[in-house]
């Protein structure tokens, strides 16, 4: 599974999220509607991630092998562990974004999915907006490694 392309989208007043249709199908299948919502590993990025479950079965087992007497490791073992929480993409192509989990992020009704392959990102719009322009700005000129 592949997940890719930016989309703007409203959290409704539950705090659901429509999962765009092009991936539903693919979801439904390869993840059996299950999906995993936690925080990233970096601070200062407030942003949520979402997993379909095989992936996040990947990740987990790849954070578990991690060595935990490393602070790091810990660290990010807590945050990406300790804030997991699994949720299910209903009949109508939604799935319920955790109080806890909103509040983090900051998410209130305008929000940006935006599919990273293995997983998609989730961002308020203004902190989407924000760290596109600083990006721009920090990588202006620079070369990234690679050409395509």
């Amino acid at each position: 599974m592949f997940l890719h392309g930016t989309t703007k989208l409203n959290l409704d007043e539950r705090g659901r999220l429509g999962v765009p249709t092009r991936y539903r199908d693919e979801l439904r299948v390869q993840a059996e509607n299950k999906l995993w919502v936690t925080k990233g590993p970096e601070p200062n990025e407030k942003r949520l991630l979402i997993y379909p479950d095989p992936e996040w079965q990947e990740v987990q087992g790849d954070l578990r092998r991690q060595d935990g007497s490393q602070t790091n490791v810990r660290y990010a073992q807590r945050r990406m562990i300790g804030s997991a929480d699994q949720v299910v993409l209903d009949s109508n192509g939604r799935v319920l974004i955790p109080q806890l989990l909103r509040e983090y992020a900051g998410l209130d009704k305008k929000v940006v999915l935006v599919g990273m392959l293995r997983k998609f990102e989730l961002w308020a719009e203004p902190l989407w907006e924000e760290a596109m322009v600083k990006g721009d700005e920090e990588h202006a000129g620079a070369d990234v490694g690679f050409n395509y």
